[in-house]
């Protein structure tokens, strides 16, 4: 019985770890757009994601996620 509840506070401890992740700041300060995940460098050398984002005609770039692992652009 201890085994399970230990169990069920671990899955909803985890549960609320991830939907965190997920929720997004309520600014509305600047517009992002998710472009890849895994992918354009990221998470060693943010300056090529930058790079990427602005050759594709947004403002910047960044990485970030989970691990920064995503190329993150902002919109103009």
């Amino acid at each position: 019985m201890k085994v399970l509840a230990v169990s069920l506070a671990f899955l909803l401890i985890a549960g609320l770890i991830s939907t965190s992740f997920a929720q997004n700041e309520e600014g509305g300060e600047k517009e992002l757009v998710r472009v890849r995940r895994g992918g354009y460098y990221c998470p060693f050398f943010q300056d090529k994601c930058h790079r990427h984002c602005l050759s594709i005609g947004r403002r910047a770039g960044y990485c970030g996620g989970f691990l920064k692992k995503t190329c993150i652009c902002v919109m103009k």
